[in-house]
């Protein structure tokens, strides 16, 4: 089915789900949440394709590593292979189905490919401790087509501390070099992405960006209080700052009612709604999380977007706010962040 609205989805794990199954292509995965021939039946316009980078063992406790190890999980390979390894999937992939989707760096390359037909794919990363505090690396990975960075994941790293339950946790801010990393992040043209950060490290980005910054896949902490959300002053914040969070389809971040595991579109619904009344329809997209969430989804793949969209309608948001929050809005923080392909 195709989609009345087309759509931008900052975050989705299938390059890492698509390594964990060995494949080599990612057009067409029936076991996974997205793949690029449901993209081009759904009619989507843009998607961001996380590089994530799974914790090391030694990151883990000796209870994490021994479930990791019943579950059947296998060791990812280093970080820099990781890397290369799911940048080759990706455009290897694009490379084989150049009639349906092409890479797209900036927001003008975005308009270029929808108006051959193409869905843009924009390579991001999941964690930024395989910056390892160089400023060369950073430039690297924006020569490599990087537009995006989630500065932490779940644990510290070079550019500070990561959301937590752990209030002492929580306030810290960026290190020295994550505040340094801002500013050549906005110079390069990559995106700052908040998702995962402390507390302190969002007011950190927020004082120090000059552009527009994003939490690619978080929710609103008013109505389910999970760490990974947003506070009501950080929406207005991140809205004041031209910025957008693209609303996550995870149960626990849709409601944290204790044991809960279905994510309904009521729900996602009411997180909408709560961006629009405290940040304004400017500052929210679509961050679906696919490939990196699990439970009962009642919009667990591409296609199942004209539901929400249905719902939208339905809950008295505009055609006019539904396009922004499909696409627009995104497109619009694109266009004054990302900078085209190095040359």
């Amino acid at each position: 089915m195709s989609l009345h609205y087309q759509y931008a989805d900052m975050h989705c794990d299938t390059l890492l789900h698509g390594l964990g199954k060995g494949v080599n292509d990612i057009y067409d995965m029936p076991d996974a949440m997205l793949d690029i021939k449901r993209m081009a039946e759904a009619n989507v316009l843009c998607q961001f394709f996380a590089v994530f980078f799974p914790p090391r063992p030694e990151m883990l406790t000796p209870q994490e590593r021994e479930k990791r190890l019943k579950a059947g999980r296998s060791e990812m390979p280093p970080d820099e292979e990781l890397f290369s390894n799911a940048v080759r999937l990706m455009q290897d992939s694009f490379a084989a189905h150049k009639d349906v989707i092409s890479q797209a760096y900036c927001f003008d390359d975005v308009m270029k490919n929808k108006e051959q037909g193409l869905i843009s794919g924009v390579l991001t990363v999941e964690d930024g401790r395989m910056v390892n505090g160089s400023f060369d690396r950073l430039e690297q990975l924006a020569k490599t087509g990087v537009r995006a960075i989630a500065l932490t994941w779940n644990f510290e790293n070079c550019f500070g501390a990561p959301n937590s339950r752990d209030p002492k946790i929580m306030s810290k801010g960026l290190s020295a070099f994550g505040k340094e990393a801002i500013e050549a992040m906005n110079e390069l043209g990559i995106l700052v992405d908040v998702s995962h950060l402390s507390d302190g490290g969002f007011y950190d980005v927020a004082k120090i960006s000059k552009k527009p910054f994003v939490a690619t896949h978080s929710d609103c902490r008013a109505l389910a209080a999970h760490p990974r959300n947003l506070t009501d002053d950080m929406i207005r914040l991140l809205a004041q700052k031209g910025g957008v969070s693209g609303f996550n389809f995870a149960p626990a971040f849709l409601d944290d009612t204790q044991g809960n595991k279905t994510s309904r579109i009521s729900d996602m619904v009411r997180h909408v709604k709560h961006f629009i009344e405290i940040g304004g329809e400017d500052c929210v997209g679509i961050g679906t999380d696919f490939d990196g969430i699990g439970g009962n989804l009642e919009v667990g793949e591409p296609g199942r977007l004209t539901l929400l969209f249905e719902a939208l309608e339905k809950a008295g948001i505009t055609p006019r706010q539904i396009d922004k929050i499909a696409s627009g809005n995104v497109l619009r923080v694109m266009k004054e962040t990302m900078r085209p392909r190095f040359e």
